[in-house]
């Protein structure tokens, strides 16, 4: 499972907050935030899924209107019956973030379900794709947590326990750092194998499944982009600032 957490507070000077953590495969190998794209996708920081291209999380960091996008996979659907690979589900928050839109139609079809994030400083939205349909969410201000059963699932036993944490942690002082958020993404002590674990380790059919990175995001009212990455999201020392603007 991937987790983002959200406070969306519009009378804020930063007015979204973001905690992301992504599970995978450990062997499936991914670079960390960078511009990786060309094209539309060239100005576009976040880190690169090796294996199909893709990302899990990106930002726009113009300061025009800074974004961030986020994907989760959802269940998976059976094969295509013609045997066809379906699309990869990591173009999505690209196509998002530059302005492409979603595929439609029979263009979105085949794709495996997706829960699909879109948050600017004044709007905040949440698409999901169970196969069938595809929902579209305009967020609240408050707090929010995404897991790979939706919005605010507490079917996901991690949701209702790292709730009221997130409520609890203090809104940071982004010119020194992320204060307790960076503490409140290690995990609260919990083992990976913990069903509400939110820093994931177990196996799955004898393979390695775990927590891979995590992702820090602030979008600020006046353009400004805060993105801080870590591979340990465990460990609470080990994050690091992305480099958003060109140098």
């Amino acid at each position: 499972m991937c987790t983002v957490l959200l406070r969306l507070d519009p009378g804020s000077a930063w007015p979204v907050l973001l905690g992301a953590i992504r599970d995978e495969f450990v062997e499936r190998s991914w670079d960390p935030p960078d511009r990786h794209w060309s094209g539309r996708w060239a100005t576009l920081v976040g880190g690169r899924d090796r294996t199909a291209g893709g990302t899990w999380l990106a930002v726009d960091p113009d300061p025009a209107r800074p974004a961030v996008a986020a994907v989760l996979n959802s269940v998976r659907r059976d094969p295509l019956p013609d045997g066809a690979a379906r699309p990869t589900r990591g173009e999505l928050a690209l196509r998002l973030l530059a302005g492409d839109g979603l595929p439609a139609g029979a263009e979105l079809a085949p794709y495996d379900r997706f829960h699909l994030l879109l948050a600017t400083s004044d709007r905040q939205e949440l698409w999901t794709w169970d196969g069938d349909a595809l929902e579209h969410h305009v967020l609240a201000p408050g707090h929010h947590i995404v897991v790979n059963l939706g919005l605010d699932a507490d079917a996901d036993p991690m949701v209702p326990h790292f709730a009221p944490l997130l409520a609890a942690v203090p809104d940071p002082d982004l010119d020194d750092g992320w204060g307790g958020w960076t503490d409140l993404l290690a995990g609260d002590g919990l083992a990976g194998d913990d069903d509400r674990a939110l820093v994931v380790s177990r196996l799955i059919e004898g393979r390695a499944y775990g927590t891979t990175s995590g992702a820090l995001v602030g979008l600020a009212r006046d353009g400004r982009v805060r993105y801080d990455f870590t591979a340990t999201p465990d460990d609470p020392t080990s994050w690091a600032p992305v480099a958003v603007l060109p140098t």
